[in-house]
């Protein structure tokens, strides 16, 4: 009886192009002799949450790479500007043409609008994190994406007084028994994002990347005054419906551009 001889096994991968070319070329690798991976680890820049972060960079490291045919290496990093904020880019891809990918955002900015004729500064403060999932389509160079926003994103408005005065709502109040008017929205809900986007390589493991899409926010607000008026009902209704007016549902466009390595 004759006996099988052992052999090693050789995986053969058809690699198309992801953001680097065109076309498909076939190539042949031994696999692995070791299954773990060591990833080097870092704090976040998501303030007060750090762990949360550190949770989804191990559950994204997590998957095992022989689940993996795709035609980049385990773990891609790269840097972007967006209109969510500058941050870092972590992909991990899963399947042929599926992966996983974390962007950190960090951004601030100013704006003023009118409300009842009364000019309040707004200022947006961006601090999130994405957890998106890309498919790409035939495994080529464009992606469709979708995923939630996390963080604690939020607008500080600031009323402005007009000749010592503030009008809410229709009523004029004086600045001085007012105070400091202000109020707060909060986007901290986790926010749906949904796009599309894709890329071109430039050098030797690094690719231009870029996305556009929509998030959809849902957010709550507060307002407060630190004069006197504070604790006037009629001040306090009329403060509540200028806050009213702010817009707490958004469909926010985002628009962003990165450098990404891919080993």
């Amino acid at each position: 009886m004759e006996r099988a001889q052992p052999h090693r096994a050789m995986a053969v991968n058809v690699v198309a192009s992801s953001e680097r070319g065109h076309g498909f070329a076939l190539r042949t690798r031994r696999p692995p002799a070791a299954a773990g991976h060591e990833v080097a680890g870092g704090r976040a820049a998501w303030g007060g949450a750090p762990l949360t972060v550190a949770v989804l960079l191990g559950v994204l490291c997590a998957f095992p790479a022989a689940a993996r045919a795709d035609s980049f290496d385990p773990i891609s990093i790269g840097v972007h500007v967006s209109t969510l904020g500058d941050g870092v880019t972590l992909e991990r891809p899963l399947l042929f043409n599926l992966s996983a990918r974390i962007d950190t955002g960090l951004l601030s900015q100013s704006s003023q609008h009118t409300y009842d004729h009364n000019p309040w500064e707004s200022t947006f403060h961006e601090n999130n994190v994405l957890v998106a999932m890309d498919w790409r389509p035939y495994a080529g160079r464009w992606r469709l994406s979708g995923g939630l926003l996390f963080g604690g994103d939020y607008v500080e408005k600031v009323a402005q007084s007009v000749n010592s005065a503030y009008v809410l709502n229709g009523d004029t109040y004086a600045s001085n028994q007012a105070g400091v008017v202000s109020a707060h929205v909060s986007f901290a809900r986790p926010a749906i994002y949904a796009g599309f986007g894709g890329g071109t390589g430039i050098l030797k493991g690094l690719t231009i990347a870029f996305d556009a899409g929509l998030v959809v926010r849902n957010g709550t607000t507060s307002a407060s005054a630190t004069g006197p008026l504070q604790a006037n009902p009629q001040f306090q209704s009329d403060l509540a419906a200028t806050v009213a007016q702010f817009r707490t549902r958004l469909i926010q466009p985002v628009i962003g551009i990165g450098l990404v390595y891919r080993p």
